[in-house]
């Protein structure tokens, strides 16, 4: 459960007088990024607008606590922080809320070791800054810089580091690091990690007693002031991959911890009954705690311990569905089966995780009746290098699954989990971004609403959905709409009472079926971008299982739909129009635009209330594919004031219709200078009343026609075309027609096409005489 920890300043729930409210508040970092666990921390919150009357912390993970917030100025907030003896060690997400709104997620790193500072100048081997083993110390890695730490080791001391760079979340960087002995002998580097990715650790026994010397560089000694690091120096325990990887929710476990340069230990863990996000186990012994803890997953299945040998078909380890076979493929070239029963027409899930483990193995998976016959294999998933198989059993029987390295590689951290499960329907939620790469957030002004789009995908299931928040700050509530069975997208609407109390709070996204006939399993899962690479390319992000809702101060605006009474038929347009009501000392531009376009359907996205004006119309078009039912929309408005804030309508619906008519257009003909009746076939699916305008448009230069009526009762309408003398020559096929149909004092626009016109050149009058001869009976 995620800890939102509350601290309301004086006048925190007092509604901003007219002309001081301030908005969208930032976090850029904090300084410092992390601190020992069991200690308190004094960090300094940097951002923009961040110090502009602060709040609260809101903390992803548990284990941490704010004590105390406050004002440097509108850039800059100190808060301190309590972190618990018994925090997870590691990432953690947080937000700062103000009195208007909600910053941008970013990271808070907890570690086991005391904390210093870099201390420049530190970048020649020969004067290194001397550290006491048993260090985190935060430095920064400028261009071309290398920072260098010296440190007593006794032989046969485990000697372990670990930095933590790219996983900062501040910018592309790649760290390097290096134990190396008086002498600059490398006992141990580390660029890239299947542990830490592109961050990197060392840990090795120390082969004699002395001072080693700690390098830390960026790997193309490339860096900037935001290329900053912790580096985490000392004795503790760093095994690599936890074996076998993971259990059933609410379980103990005992675990074999892989790649420790003291050998493998053993560890108990009791896996928490609701599986979270991202679950971690710290190593610990005598001598500290690991910087980082190594992920275990949960699943509802039974873990089957390999037994060796099991490369032979007859000998390959035999379990139960369903069931996670877990193994390690310890040396190059090796080959583990695993053997099971299943029947005809089941459906399994063959789901290999390895790197989601952080191990190095890049497996093949290969399916086999127990004959040995193959039925599938698989090596990649997705772009990622675990493997996965959708397996319908073709008989009755055993069947066997093989397990090696793509490289035919291997080793003691090579391991596995081959988790065999049958399909289970689950939806998987998104909050949807507002702006690319920006995790949304939710901020509800008092006394005013805001919307969000959410996506639910189905798996193994259809049918109508109910979508909707889980629990809100005091004085908020929700307004959806039922999801309907073949789309995936809805809009979410809240409203905050004006006594609402300014607050936050994490909170879930969960669906249900209508009929509430099956469970299923909800997945929301939250993506921050932190870094990326060249074309956008996520290179590391926050994921979290929660998003943030805010109430904040009121704002100087409000707006509403005026909702349409006449429907929007496809291949058709309308005007929607949209009314702001101003408070006394606010005459901003207000940008208003759809909080999104059903499918078929595009809208005007530059739209804005002038100052000096309160209302604006959002064009609307729709293609042929316009889904043809009741949408409830909402419209979005926002302005600047001291930073962008924004509202929301209320709901209004908006029908889409087919087309009231159909036409049926000739291919038609004639010269420069003859005019021609042009008549169009009419089929009428959709009567109405009175009579329509109807508009034929796209003639070429040189024709020209009037408007025409048609009524319920039409079969046809002409329009006679008047073709001038130098009319453009050539096939025209793009006529078309625009009908305007009255309903409820509304037009219903209808735009169908498309027709054909060839225009000729007349031809040259015929010649009586040849040209230049005398006519018959003349002399010569």
């Amino acid at each position: 459960m995620s800890k939102i920890l509350n601290l309301f300043v004086a006048l925190g729930c007092l509604a901003a007088a007219p002309g001081i409210e301030a908005a969208s508040p930032r976090l850029d970092h904090l300084q410092p990024q992390g601190g020992q666990r069991g200690t308190e921390v004094a960090v300094t919150l940097i951002g923009g607008r961040v110090g502009q009357d602060p709040q609260q912390i809101l903390f992803y993970d548990p284990g941490i606590e704010l004590k105390s917030i406050e004002r440097i100025d509108d850039n800059q907030a100190k808060a301190t922080l309590a972190i618990a003896a018994d925090c997870q060690p590691g990432i953690h997400g947080l937000r700062v809320r103000t009195a208007t709104g909600l910053t941008n997620l970013r990271t808070f790193h907890v570690g086991t070791l005391p904390e210093i500072s870099e201390v420049e100048p530190n970048g020649d081997f020969a004067a290194p800054q001397s550290i006491a083993i048993g260090s985190t110390v935060n430095g920064v890695i400028t261009n071309e810089d290398v920072d260098y730490f010296v440190i007593e080791a006794q032989e046969g001391d485990r000697l372990s580091v670990e930095v933590e760079g790219l996983r900062l979340g501040r910018t592309f960087f790649d760290p390097a690091i290096a134990i190396l002995d008086e002498e600059r002998f490398e006992v141990a580097a580390s660029d890239d990690s299947p542990l830490m990715q592109q961050d990197a650790f060392c840990s090795v026994v120390a082969p004699k007693s002395g001072k080693y010397i700690v390098e830390m560089r960026e790997t193309s000694y490339r860096g900037d002031d935001a290329s900053t690091y912790r580096l985490h120096i000392g004795k503790f325990p760093r095994p690599a991959v936890a074996f076998p990887g993971g259990g059933k929710p609410g379980q103990e476990i005992e675990l074999k911890l892989l790649g420790d340069p003291l050998g493998e230990k053993l560890a108990k863990v009791k896996l928490p009954d609701v599986p979270p996000l991202d679950f971690r186990f710290a190593a610990e012994d005598e001598f500290g705690a690991a910087a980082t803890g190594l992920p275990l997953r949960m699943i509802d299945a039974a873990n089957v311990i390999e037994a060796e040998p099991n490369q032979e078909l007859d000998n390959a380890t035999r379990g139960e569905l369903p069931a996670a076979f877990c193994g390690v493929i310890e040396q190059a070239g090796a080959l583990d089966r695993f053997r099971f029963a299943a029947k005809k027409g089941e459906v399994w899930d063959v789901n290999l995780v390895a790197r989601e483990i952080r191990s190095p193995l890049d497996a093949i998976v290969r399916l086999r009746k127990a004959s040995g016959e193959e039925l599938a294999g698989s090596d990649d998933n997705a772009g990622r290098p675990d493997s996965y198989i959708r397996f319908t059993v073709p008989e009755d029987g055993e069947y066997v699954c093989d397990v090696v390295d793509h490289l035919q590689q291997g080793g003691p951290t090579y391991a596995y989990r081959l988790e065999i499960t049958k399909p289970r329907p689950a939806v998987d939620i998104v909050l949807e971004e507002r702006s690319q790469f920006e995790a949304t957030e939710v901020v509800v002004p008092q006394g005013g609403r805001a919307a969000v789009m959410v996506t639910a995908n189905r798996a193994e299931f259809g049918g109508e959905l109910n979508v909707g928040f889980g629990a809100l700050p005091a004085g908020l509530s929700q307004e959806t709409v039922v999801l309907a069975g073949d789309y995936n997208r809805l809009p979410v609407l809240l409203r905050a009472t004006p006594e609402a109390p300014l607050a936050g709070q994490l909170t879930t996204i969960t669906a249900e079926l209508t009929d509430k006939s099956q469970p299923l399993l909800n997945r929301f899962r939250q993506q921050t971008w932190l870094v990326r690479g060249s074309n956008n390319v996520n290179v590391w992000s926050h994921y979290a299982n929660q998003g943030a809702v805010a109430v904040a101060q009121p704002l100087p605006f409000s707006i509403k739909i005026v909702e349409p009474k006449a429907p929007l038929v496809q291949s058709g347009s309308k005007d929607l129009r949209v009314v702001a009501e101003k408070k006394d000392g606010f005459d901003g531009r207000i940008a208003v635009r759809m909080l999104y376009d059903p499918p078929g359907l595009s809208s005007h996205q530059g739209i804005g209330i002038e100052p000096g004006q309160t209302e604006a119309v959002i064009p609307l078009t729709t293609n042929p594919q316009a889904w043809a039912r009741d949408w409830r929309i909402i419209v979005i408005a926002e302005a600047d004031v001291n930073g962008t804030v924004r509202t929301a309508s209320e709901f209004a619906t908006l029908k889409i219709a087919p087309q009231y008519l159909a036409m049926a257009y000739p291919t038609a003909a004639t010269e420069q200078g003859k005019a021609i009746d042009y008549a169009i076939g009419i089929t009428q699916t959709t009567p109405f009343n009175g009579a329509a305008k109807v508009e034929l448009v796209g003639l070429p230069p040189g024709v020209t026609t009037t408007p025409q009526e048609i009524t319920k009762d039409s079969t046809e309408v002409k329009f006679p075309l008047q073709v001038a003398a130098d009319a453009r020559v050539g096939h025209h096929k793009q006529l078309y027609c625009v009908i305007t149909i009255m309903e409820n004092d509304e037009p219903v626009i209808h735009t169908i096409g498309t027709g054909e016109l060839r225009i000729d050149a007349p031809l040259p009058p015929p010649q009586t005489a040849q040209e230049g001869l005398p006519a018959t009976g003349e002399s010569s």
